[in-house]
């Protein structure tokens, strides 16, 4: 039986076909074909409990005699022997019993993938397997450090400690008022400029349309190579013999072809524009000034403004200040030094500076892992 079904854009034939199904005995285990009534090998009848299977790809039955036997029906089952008998048959086929009270077998359909399972209590997973113990101490020891880390981080204890040394270093970036010459093209001239001279120059290019050429055009087609076969369900018909349905699906490959098409052409033309020299007053920055100290109070370098309003060529203005300090101390248990510029990630103040002068001591705290954190500057703390 054929027929046709659409998958997306393609047409998919649908093949129907009636393939022998078999058994297994339950008595010697050995495989017999799905019509027999008795086993091959021992002779044991086929019981009502004997479950059809049917093989993939099992070839389809094409003998007119067997396909009649196979469209007849299901097999019934005898209620006094349990032997399974042909839907022609009128007398059971192990005991000679009349068919009047027999039953038949149960017509399954079966989706494509095999029998949808019954549900049922859920099944315990599987414990996962075992780690290796090298596993296991390898992370319990990256654990351990971990955690001596964070305590170590976490842990702060006072130390007592001397200034040694103070650097400061104080920067004050400058701006200065200058006549500047630039070029740019007359639509894009400042209006504050003064313009010096103009030149016509090439901007550009604009593609104007020249009629229409023959090119050759690399284009991808899919192409039909064949078909697969795919199962798309089966009927078990009660009889030992299956009803498969098949898709054919169609496969494709793709291929780089070339076709000759009409492609409009363009002739390049250059734009011309006026370029355009002028002078404009713009405030551009210039060195910074700084100062560097260490004993002494930090002070701020001579910027050398020199400010008119309006503002004047040679003018200098301030554009930042930035400020930064740092003192050496030494930790009186053991000597160690160090340099500081933060205190709780926080810069250091010029009131900080200030009062670590040199030769002061002072309270420090330090983390488990030997960084200074803080020093106490409350007095109530020295």
């Amino acid at each position: 039986m054929n027929g046709k079904k659409k998958d997306g854009s393609d047409e998919i034939k649908v093949i129907e076909e009636i393939v022998e199904g078999y058994w297994i005995c339950p008595n010697c285990n050995a495989k017999n074909r799905g019509a027999e009534q008795q086993c091959d090998a021992c002779g044991a009848i086929r019981g009502a409990d004997v479950q059809f299977h049917c093989d993939d790809n099992a070839p389809a039955i094409t003998d007119e005699a067997e396909l009649a036997k196979a469209k007849a029906g299901p097999d019934w089952i005898c209620p006094f022997c349990d032997n399974t008998s042909p839907a022609s048959s009128e007398k059971c086929t192990g005991c000679g019993s009349a068919r009047n009270s027999g039953k038949q077998r149960a017509v399954k359909e079966i989706p494509a993938g095999g029998a949808v399972p019954k549900a049922g209590p859920s099944q315990p997973k599987a414990p996962p397997p075992p780690m290796p113990a090298a596993f296991k101490i390898g992370c319990g020891i990256i654990a351990l450090l971990f955690l001596i880390v964070s305590f170590l981080s976490c842990r702060e204890t006072p130390e007592k400690i001397e200034i040694i040394d103070n650097q400061w270093s104080r920067v004050i970036e400058r701006q200065e008022y200058k006549t500047l010459e630039e070029k740019a093209w007359q639509n894009e001239v400042p209006q504050a400029a003064i313009r010096l001279s103009s030149n016509r120059e090439k901007r550009g290019d604009k593609e104007i349309p020249d009629g229409f050429e023959d090119v050759q055009e690399t284009y991808t087609e899919k192409v039909k190579i064949g078909e697969d076969k795919v199962e798309d369900g089966k009927i078990d018909l009660g009889n030992g013999r299956f009803q498969v349905k098949y898709k054919m699906v169609p496969k494709y490959k793709e291929e780089q072809r070339t076709r000759t098409v009409k492609k409009q052409k363009f002739r390049k033309e250059p734009i011309y524009d006026e370029m355009v020299t002028y002078n404009i007053d713009r405030w551009i920055d210039i060195a910074p000034v700084e100062l560097k100290g260490t004993q002494d109070e930090p002070k701020w370098p001579d910027p050398g403004v020199i400010k008119n309003t309006p503002p004047k060529i040679g003018d200098i203005s301030e554009k930042a200040r930035k400020e930064a300090y740092m003192v050496k101390v030494k930790r009186l248990s053991d000597g160690k030094e160090y340099e500081v510029k933060k205190m709780r990630d926080k810069e250091l103040t010029f009131d900080q500076f200030m009062k670590l002068r040199k030769g002061t001591q002072w309270e420090a705290i330090f983390s488990g892992l030997g960084d200074l954190r803080e020093i106490k500057l409350d007095p109530a703390a020295k």
